[in-house]
């Protein structure tokens, strides 16, 4: 009986928009944006900003320093926090009410977790009320939030989706899994979790019902 549902972030809970991101951060000096933040994946301070290797302090910091070395320029840029959230909150344009409410619907009758890759600058926006545009953070949307960079930890390791069911005290076999990402749903599967691959900003209520074997949740 399944009793959880964990749910990526990035293009399962909200569209993503990465070519809007390539352009913020090419704006910024970061010329080679597209390789750095490419589809295979994020490389160097980018990634480390996710995994938790370093702190939005640090990322600024050699963020001036990695646009100064493509540049060529004798100076460093000093960008802001706000500045680097602007360009990381390129891969989110729009967040839609629907799967917002679908995963109120949801939350009634499962444990509903987040598990996203994903760094501080984007949570200082996803974490307040300006995310839906009504008023509420994404913590209100889910029983728990799971971020990559405060665990230290990234998909598709193992060892964070361990530690989801661990501090949340599920049991694999009970919960569901949904990712845009089919090597972090292999991960999933590897541990007895079921994993369910949805297509990038597809709305994914239709396959899950399906997967529940449920109508509906109205």
């Amino acid at each position: 009986m399944i009793k959880n549902l964990i749910f990526d972030f990035g293009g399962v809970v909200v569209p993503l928009n990465p070519e809007e991101a390539y352009r913020r951060f090419e704006s910024l000096g970061v010329t080679d944006a597209r390789e750095r933040l490419g589809k295979y994946g994020q490389t160097g301070i980018f990634l480390q900003c996710e995994n938790g290797s370093i702190d939005a302090e640090t990322f600024r910091q050699q963020l001036g320093k990695l646009v100064q070395e493509l540049s060529g320029s004798a100076e460093t840029p000093e960008f802001t926090f706000e500045q680097c959230e602007w360009a990381w909150r390129g891969y989110v344009t729009e967040v839609r009410k629907e799967r917002l409410q679908n995963l109120l619907k949801l939350k009634e009758s499962y444990n509903v977790l987040l598990l996203s890759n994903t760094n501080p600058y984007m949570t200082h926006w996803a974490d307040s009320t300006d995310f839906s545009g009504d008023g509420h953070p994404i913590g209100y949307y889910f029983h728990r939030t799971f971020y990559s960079y405060k665990m230290k930890d990234y998909k598709p390791s193992a060892t964070i989706f361990q530690r989801v069911l661990t501090e949340s005290g599920c049991r694999a076999e009970e919960t569901i899994f949904l990712d845009d990402g089919p090597a972090n749903v292999e991960a999933a599967n590897q541990l007895g979790i079921h994993g369910l691959l949805v297509p990038k900003n597809v709305d994914w209520m239709p396959a899950l019902q399906e997967k529940l074997n449920v109508s509906s949740f109205s």
